[in-house]
């Protein structure tokens, strides 16, 4: 890049500013080394230079399908959002649930009677995540678990 810049500013010394933007078209919409250009790999469509784009007005051409309209690309996006979000949801819930089975497969379900010494945690002054063991207190209603 910064051989094409001083190549651009030997040739336009008093105009360089003006064709940054052209520059920056160009690199971003040619194939790199991995065979895309960088505006594949951000929008996942091959870029349309201006002349395509001027050769389909001049001539009445139709547009590619891929090409949509801003109302349809949002419209789209907000689908794969959708669907997305509901995938991650499905996953979420099936990890959740995994993790579940593996963490409560040694616990025990325990009802308490009341009159039954339990230890109390409380937190501390200092910190609500540190708990400290504060009292053994009784259990004062019935089917407490």
């Amino acid at each position: 890049m910064k051989n094409i810049m001083k190549k651009l500013i030997v040739e336009q010394p008093t105009e360089w500013h003006r064709f940054i933007a052209h520059l920056l078209f160009a690199m971003r919409s040619t194939p790199n080394v991995t065979g895309y250009s960088s505006f594949e790999l951000m929008f996942g469509r091959r870029c349309r230079p201006h002349l395509s784009i001027l050769r389909e007005l001049w001539t009445g051409e139709k547009r590619d399908a891929e090409t949509k309209t801003t109302y349809q690309y949002v419209l789209d996006l907000r689908q794969r959002t959708e669907e997305t979000c509901k995938l991650a949801q499905a996953e979420l819930n099936k990890m959740q649930n995994k993790n579940m089975t593996y963490r409560n497969q040694k616990s025990k379900l325990r009802v308490l009677i009341p009159f039954d010494k339990v230890l109390v945690l409380l937190p501390t002054e200092t910190s609500k995540l540190i708990s400290v063991e504060r009292s053994s207190r009784s259990c004062r209603e019935e089917g407490i678990s």
